[in-house]
């Protein structure tokens, strides 16, 4: 990837990351570094909102346990397309205590492989 993609990248994950950490729930700071970013999403934010989504999570956002607005309620793989293509640029998860996966988990380990912190992820490994 060149280098202005990379820092372009960069910067809309940086601005995506902040938007997002303004809700309690979107504590996310991880990636699977081993997997497409695709894979087992179960929402896909783009740069309108909500692009799509699982038929649970449909179903829990119709019965209000998922505020599609905050994000409050949802635990699980969310990605983001940032450039409007439908398809995932960047997947992080939203699980475990305080809805991320502990540092210490997310720094033992290859920077490239498994789960990896994300500003680690952007720095090394695209």
């Amino acid at each position: 990837m060149k280098f202005t993609s990379r820092v372009a990248l960069a910067g809309v994950a940086a601005a995506s990351s902040m938007a997002l950490a303004a809700a309690p729930a979107l504590a996310h700071e991880c990636v699977n570094a081993s997997k497409p970013q695709d894979a087992g999403i179960q929402v896909l934010l783009g740069p309108t909102g909500i692009s799509w989504t699982t038929a649970g999570v449909a179903v829990r956002i119709e019965q209000g346990l998922i505020d599609p607005d905050t994000g409050e309620g949802f635990h699980g793989l969310i990605g983001f397309d940032f450039d409007g293509d439908g398809a995932v640029d960047f997947s992080t998860f939203i699980v475990g205590p305080d809805d991320e996966i502990p540092l210490p988990a997310q720094f033992n380990g290859p920077s490239c492989r498994g789960i990896t912190n994300v500003a680690t992820y952007m720095a090394e490994c695209l």
